[in-house]
């Protein structure tokens, strides 16, 4: 009994010398990831765009890279670009094609003013659930990624204030993150 007693707790030793070998690898690991991660270019930034997904009804983040710049208004420019450009994934496009993003400004209570092209109404797919769709999308990735600076989002067309984008969704005030 006391061979097999041996076998036994040499077995347990040697499993638990190759689980503290993993565990210290992929320690190891994360932190060589953090190091790269912080070195890899401090001229890019990561932002997360709210694109539908699949199934339509949830929105569901996209991760990209954009250029970093000294004001929180040029990033959130290139942030909205992006989102435009649809997603790479298999998520669903919330903004319709040809819209432009005219201007953007923050005003001192944290509130963006986006003005779009006239694109995002006359391209509209329209029904509830995409306008809903476009507003959720463009409110939250400004107020996700630039939480500091951008607390509400004012939607503009064409420089103006319009009420709705496809007539059911009242625009004409500032609109928290959903």
């Amino acid at each position: 009994m006391d061979i097999k007693a041996n076998r036994i707790r040499k077995s347990n030793i040697s499993l638990m010398f190759v689980c503290l070998a993993i565990i210290l690898f992929f320690a190891i690991d994360s932190m060589f990831a953090q190091e790269t991660e912080e070195s890899v270019d401090e001229s890019t930034m990561n932002i997360k765009l709210f694109y539908l997904g699949p199934d339509g009804n949830t929105y569901l983040p996209e991760y990209r890279q954009i250029a970093k710049y000294d004001n929180t208004t040029d990033q959130a420019k290139i942030a909205l670009m992006e989102l435009i450009r649809g997603p790479m994934t298999n998520l669903i496009p919330t903004t319709p094609k040809g819209t432009q993003i005219r201007a953007l400004f923050i005003d001192r209570k944290q509130c963006a003013y986006v003005d779009f092209s006239r694109e995002i109404i006359q391209n509209h797919m329209g029904g509830v659930t995409a306008e809903l769709a476009t507003i959720a999308s463009i409110v939250n990735t400004l107020t996700a990624n630039f939480p500091k600076d951008i607390h509400k989002v004012r939607i503009l067309v064409n420089g103006k204030e319009v009420r709705t984008l496809a007539g059911h969704i009242d625009i004409t005030k500032p609109i928290y993150p959903f």
